[in-house]
Formats: structure tokens, C-alpha cells, sequence
């Protein structure tokens, strides 16, 4: 894997808007929801899960897997909003570093990101905003990131941005005419597992990438098995890593790409 200072800003136009609500207190800033409105397509995705157990090699597969399948994708895309550095400062790949990366291959893509402030912020290094005391940062490969808090002190746990990306979600689709919104997800664990059945309650196309391990693989078996309760009008399929094109295919489908 080629290994690329993570602390550089890749984003669109070379800069991150950092936007900071309070869940309580605050509406979702116009400014952050108008960036997802600049896409060239209206249509939305959530990517979602993680890396826990995968090696170097994994992730780079990952970060092929969905730079090949996304090809042409013009909408939104968008996950948690931080990312994950080495000691030496290089970056480790992450799920969060997908929508960058579509983006970054696909002019009108945009790529944002949502976090919950969990820890106090801090400046470390070289003036580097850190949000926790694992090193944390903002991923500055995405346009827009909305730091979510609970008061100016109070840490939230890491589902603490869930209300309000499904807030966004529908209010793309209701206010702004998204044609399409729902969500992908890779590996992950708990809180990926609440963000899948939180998008097949409410209807979304929801996408689990199988063979990638964890609460993915876990909805998979159990959607095979017939063990997964599923509301009548879910659209919950699988796709497997291994099969190229299956996902672009089921992206077309659902009107999130056009077809070539």
C-alpha cells in the first residue's frame, strides 16, 4: 500500500468546512446540507462499518472495490467524518476514507462526513485538530465534516450522530428532491448493525457488502437463513466483495448511477 501523509487537505476546492451544532440546541446548519445539495446527481448514500481485523492488504482491496464500482457516481456520498492516522503520520485506510476517494475520482461527487464529539478537542503537533486521545482527526479528504456535541463538555458515544444523518437523509429526499437515498455497509460492529436496521425500518435501499466480516456478514447470513426479521417493504440485499460489478449493477438499479 502506498502510503500518503494523511494530514493533507484532499477535499474538493482544498478545503474542509468544519461545522459544530449542539444535538440539543442547535438545527442542522444550511450551510452543511446546501454542500450535499451541490452534487451533480441527486441521490444520497451513507457508507458505513469498519476495519476492525483487517490487514494492510484488506484495506486496499476495499478502497479498489468501491473506486471500480463507483465509476461515474455524480451524488452524495458520505460516513462518519473521521480519520485514522499511522505514528509516522501516513494514513490508515479507513471506511471513512471512501467518500474522499470517490469523490476525488468523480468531479461532481461530493463527499461529507458526520462525527460525534466524543473527547475534548485539542491541538496537537503541528496545530493538528485531534478529537480524542487516540489521534484521531477530522478527514480532510471530504468538503464538509458536522461535528455533532451533546453541550460544550459532555462527550457522546460514537452512534451519537445517528438522529441527525437519517434527519438529513429525509430531508434531502422530502425538501431537495433527492431521487434516491439509502445505505452501504462494510464490515463494522454494533453501531453498523443499528445504522442497517435503522435503513431497512425506514425502507432505504441497504446494501451489505458480504465477505468483509462482522455485522455485515452477520446481516448476510442471517437474511440467507431466514432469521433476519425484515419489515414487508425492505430492500435489503447482499452483494459479495468478490463479484465484480455486482454492486455498480445494483447501484443502477436503484438510480443511484446511470447507466453507461
Amino acid at each position: 500500500m502506498t502510503k500518503q501523509n494523511a494530514k493533507i487537505v484532499s477535499a474538493q476546492g482544498r478545503k474542509t468546512n468544519l461545522m459544530i451544532m449542539d444535538v440539543h440546541k442547535d438545527q442542522i446548519p444550511s450551510t452543511f446540507a446546501l454542500l450535499g445539495t451541490s452534487a451533480g446527481k441527486k441521490v444520497a448514500i451513507r457508507i458505513t462499518g469498519g476495519c476492525k481485523g483487517m490487514s494492510d492488504d484488506d484495506k486496499q482491496e476495499m478502497l479498489d472495490f468501491f473506486s471500480r464500482e463507483f465509476k461515474g457516481y455524480s451524488g452524495l456520498l458520505w460516513s462518519g467524518g473521521t480519520r485514522s492516522v499511522n505514528k509516522d503520520g501516513t494514513l490508515d485506510p479507513m471506511v471513512t476514507d471512501i467518500p474522499g476517494l470517490i469523490a476525488n475520482q468523480n468531479p461532481t461527487c461530493v463527499a461529507l462526513g458526520t462525527t460525534p464529539r466524543t473527547d475534548n478537542l485539542s491541538l496537537q503537533g503541528e496545530s493538528t485538530l485531534v478529537l480524542d486521545e487516540s489521534g484521531t482527526i477530522p478527514n480532510p479528504s471530504m468538503s464538509g465534516i458536522l461535528l455533532i456535541q451533546d453541550g460544550p463538555e459532555k462527550g457522546m458515544d460514537w452512534d451519537g450522530d445517528l438522529d441527525i444523518y437519517f434527519q438529513m437523509m429525509d430531508n434531502w429526499k422530502k425538501y431537495a428532491a433527492f431521487e434516491a437515498i439509502g445505505t452501504i455497509s462494510w464490515n463494522g460492529g454494533g453501531i453498523t448493525r443499528k445504522e442497517i436496521e435503522r435503513s431497512i425500518k425506514n425502507g432505504w435501499p441497504t446494501i451489505v457488502i458480504s465477505g468483509t466480516g462482522r455485522a455485515s456478514d452477520d446481516i448476510a447470513n442471517e437474511l440467507k437463513e431466514g432469521t433476519l426479521e425484515v419489515p414487508d417493504n425492505h430492500q435489503l440485499i447482499t452483494v459479495n466483495k468478490n463479484t465484480d460489478g455486482e454492486l455498480r449493477n445494483k447501484l443502477i438499479e436503484f438510480g443511484f448511477i446511470d447507466e453507461d
